[in-house]
């Protein structure tokens, strides 16, 4: 092998590894959840408290059509695809809502809420803008973010209830980004924060 042929193959190799790795981590966060990774075809929701539910969700080819279409007008630059990442969180939501009886959910759901079918907490919302996130990322509409696991603050001790978001990161600057949809109704577009801000909050 010539020298700037091994000098590039090695180049590649360690970029494309760290991304691999962070995706590794949002996989194995479903996979926690008892999860599967979705495909074009099928995904798996999560409501009621901790993925007490899983409800399977059947996508035909205008589901996807209708996402690359959202996607589509992100593709200018790393903020306007967190925009229209935001969009397509906003119909996922109304997409699945009326399967799983989760379309009147409470925002920012307690315990008073616990174990309702039609309820979801910060986990559910976690783990299903991560499926699609990870869906998104399957059909290459991720042009300036890659998927990572997601992060979580507030831990009683530092009188904070704990509270867990999806994340994806900056593939140019690395940083990271909150898509949080659990303080808003079903349906409507979810907090969009920095990282380090949504860790502030309460």
């Amino acid at each position: 092998m010539r020298l700037p042929v091994l000098f590039l193959t090695i180049f590649i190799a360690a970029q494309t590894v760290p991304a691999m790795a962070e995706e590794a981590e949002a996989t194995a966060y479903l996979s926690k959840h008892e999860v599967p990774l979705p495909t074009t075809r099928q995904v798996v929701v999560c409501h009621g408290f901790g993925c007490k539910y899983r409800t399977s969700v059947r996508f035909a080819a205008n589901d996807i059509a209708r996402l690359r279409q959202i996607l589509r007008r992100g593709q200018r630059s790393a903020g306007d695809e967190i925009d229209a990442i935001a969009n397509a969180v906003a119909w996922f939501e109304r997409r699945v809502g009326p399967v799983t009886g989760t379309n009147r959910r409470t925002p920012r759901a307690g315990p008073d809420q616990a174990g309702e079918p039609g309820e979801a907490d910060c986990i559910d919302q976690s783990v299903n803008t991560t499926v699609l996130l990870l869906l998104l990322s399957d059909l290459d509409l991720l042009k300036h973010h890659e998927v990572v696991g997601p992060e979580s603050r507030g831990y009683l001790l530092d009188m904070r209830y704990p509270h867990t978001t999806a994340v994806i990161a900056n593939l140019r600057t690395g940083s990271r980004w909150a898509i949080d949809p659990w303080t808003k109704r079903n349906g409507e577009r979810p907090d969009t924060l920095p990282l380090e801000r949504w860790m502030q909050g309460s």
